[in-house]
């Protein structure tokens, strides 16, 4: 067994990071922190929100692209068998290199109410060898001019949205 002054710079970077990591699915899990606006600023301007069908026509099969709500990105695609794959570029301000790219995997499935439910897994951020697996999140979906958003509420004028473009 090792006494805490013997454990390894190697180890003591590996668990600062780990922490980090865990710091990022205890945001990501939170209501969304980092909005643009709010759902009722975007039905106020004339937003809808989108059925089941229309997410599927819309944006199944293509990039889509937005801030995290930790002021990172995120890129992924969801595909027509329930399947969503990306990236997610992670920023920290308290480590020397602040950007960081992770593969995201997971699974996509409709809701109710027409809520697009889903549920992802980061893997290796910063190097450390670690799998996070996001609980699953239903959130709506609505469309203003050529922008989509997300917000967890369909109702609540004052919940958070993020937005999302179509990549080109």
């Amino acid at each position: 067994m090792r006494l805490p002054s013997e454990t390894s710079h190697r180890e003591t970077v590996a668990r600062f990071f780990a922490t980090m990591l865990l710091g990022l699915v205890l945001l990501l899990c939170g209501p969304l922190a980092v909005a643009q606006n709010t759902l009722g600023e975007l039905l106020d301007a004339g937003a809808r929100k989108l059925s089941a069908a229309e997410f599927k026509d819309e944006l199944v099969q293509r990039v889509i692209v937005g801030p995290s709500a930790q002021g990172g990105s995120l890129e992924v695609i969801y595909s027509t068998g329930g399947i969503v794959v990306g990236t997610a570029l992670l920023k920290w301000k308290m480590v020397q290199s602040p950007s960081q790219t992770s593969p995201v995997t997971g699974t996509w499935t409709i809701g109710e109410q027409d809520a697009i439910c889903t549920q992802m897994t980061l893997t290796g951020a910063y190097g450390v060898n670690a799998t996070v697996r996001l609980p699953n999140r239903c959130q709506f979906w609505f469309k203003l001019g050529g922008q989509y958003f997300l917000a967890d509420s369909d109702w609540d004028r004052s919940s958070a949205v993020l937005n999302r473009t179509l990549k080109q």
